[in-house]
């Protein structure tokens, strides 16, 4: 089996977490392990060897397993076996493609013009994904990346909108560590969207979006 030695073990506080708590955590933590590659494409992993490793019940383990397997990150080789999975191109494609109509629906449907916190939420994760793509950090890239969508996704209150991000975001985010490169010149990479918003501009902001993800997964813009 591979070595598991660069997976974190889950802080001691969390054997005081109620069981879907410590679930959630568990899911994080394998997530957070599965996008920055810890936890590589086609390694098999016993849910024993990983429970042992981060300090974890079984049940809840096998619970956030199975999650993951809903997401299509990890896949069961066997009765207590899981292997990560390998994601191709079509694969990311079509993630892509989903992610791109979920965030433009978040943004047509959320409060227009959006609230000053929302904006400098904007600004923030902006300006995080700067300072990562500068520092060539794939992982704390894609995680501004994400904050940054979120902002929209919030925004909209819909619960159904949410739950299908957070199936998908890991296997975009994932892609973006392993596969996509980052911008040469980060820092402008959000200046249109950002100006869009302040402005109130909501079709523009639309347009950004669109040659985002035409430019990030191949999607055609709507």
């Amino acid at each position: 089996m591979p070595d598991l030695s660069h997976l974190s073990p889950l802080p001691p506080k969390a054997a005081t977490d109620d069981r879907h708590a410590l679930r959630e955590r568990i899911h994080g933590a394998l997530t957070e392990a599965l996008v920055n590659g810890t936890l590589a494409p086609g390694q098999e992993h016993k849910e024993a060897s990983l429970a042992t490793r981060l300090g974890a019940p079984l049940a809840p383990l096998r619970e956030a397993l199975l999650q993951l397997a809903s997401q299509r990150l990890v896949e069961y080789a066997g009765p207590d076996t899981v292997r990560v999975t390998t994601a191709d191109a079509a694969t990311r494609g079509h993630a892509a493609a989903v992610l791109h109509g979920l965030y433009r629906t978040a943004l047509l449907t959320a409060p227009w013009p959006l609230t000053e916190d929302g904006l400098d939420a904007l600004r923030n994760s902006a300006a995080a994904y700067a300072r990562a793509a500068a520092h060539r950090n794939a992982v704390e890239a894609g995680a501004a990346e994400r904050a940054l969508w979120s902002v929209f996704v919030h925004a909209c209150r819909n619960r159904f909108l949410y739950d299908a991000v957070f199936q998908l975001a890991p296997v975009w985010q994932r892609a973006q560590h392993l596969d996509i490169p980052l911008p040469a010149e980060p820092g402008n990479v959000w200046d249109d969207l950002l100006a869009a918003c302040a402005a109130g501009d909501r079709q523009r902001a639309l347009q950004c979006i669109d040659d985002h993800w035409a430019r990030a997964g191949g999607v055609t813009s709507a």
